[in-house]
């Protein structure tokens, strides 16, 4: 599954943004307590060393640079390793959102192995802009293998129903099926590990007013998390340190 709209614009933009940019590879489907949700069914071997292929792009490029440098917040709280290379063979294939968005997707966990002729995470084009470090931070996220918070069953976000599909729909293009994956709450399920919800989760979507009850909204936090380095360390323990 590709988890799309990482960073949805704000205010909402005219056009909607895409979940899969490359017009001709793309067109396929690619805290203290608080806490985050993921599936242990897609987590990457522990201590494992990630290849993550950057296609044409030179590491040494600007752009590749931003990108390990947000990517790599995650790695003091993990036991994985991150491998930048250039090419197109990885376990994780980075491509731009050629669209002109802002917003980012990615397969969760190891399904960013199915399908290895195509991109299995896009981010956005522009690597100056300041959400763009947040998007990679999201999606990475995603590809770790944890799922957005504020899909959470315990949330208890007062959604307006109509108005979040219809909002969607403008905002990302969405039927109702994807509103359900990517917005509303997640079933309950032993598929999916859930600890407590955390609102300041990076895995959290914005929250408009406009599309719940009684005007609740929840701004994006563009940081890691407490929560999140807290499932982050339970996902991937590191080893002790040794005295």
């Amino acid at each position: 599954m590709i988890h799309n709209l990482s960073s949805i614009p704000q205010p909402l933009p005219t056009e909607p943004p895409t979940s899969l940019g490359n017009a001709d590879t793309q067109t396929h489907s690619l805290s203290r307590s608080r806490r985050n949700i993921g599936e242990p069914g897609k987590y990457w071997p522990q201590n494992s060393t990630i290849k993550i292929a950057m296609y044409d792009y030179e590491i040494e490029d600007e752009y590749v640079q931003a990108v390990m440098r947000a990517a790599n917040q995650w790695l003091p709280h993990i036991n994985l390793k991150f491998e930048f290379v250039t090419g197109d063979e990885g376990d994780v294939r980075i491509s731009q959102n050629l669209r002109g968005d802002t917003g980012g997707s990615s397969a969760i966990g190891t399904d960013s192995q199915n399908s290895p002729w195509l991109p299995s995470m896009l981010l956005p084009r522009n690597h100056e802009d300041p959400r763009f470090e947040y998007v990679v931070m999201h999606e990475f996220g995603h590809m770790l293998g944890a799922h957005h918070a504020h899909q959470h069953p315990d949330a208890h976000i007062p959604w307006h129903s109509e108005n979040v599909y219809t909002g969607y729909r403008r905002l990302a293009n969405l039927d109702r099926q994807g509103v359900q994956d990517e917005v509303l709450p997640l079933p309950r399920s032993s598929t999916y590990d859930f600890l407590p919800y955390d609102m300041n989760s990076v895995m959290h979507y914005h929250v408009y007013e406009s599309m719940t009850h009684d005007d609740f909204g929840i701004t994006e936090s563009w940081s890691i998390s407490d929560g999140d380095i807290a499932w982050a360390k339970k996902a991937y323990p590191r080893a002790p340190e040794q005295p």
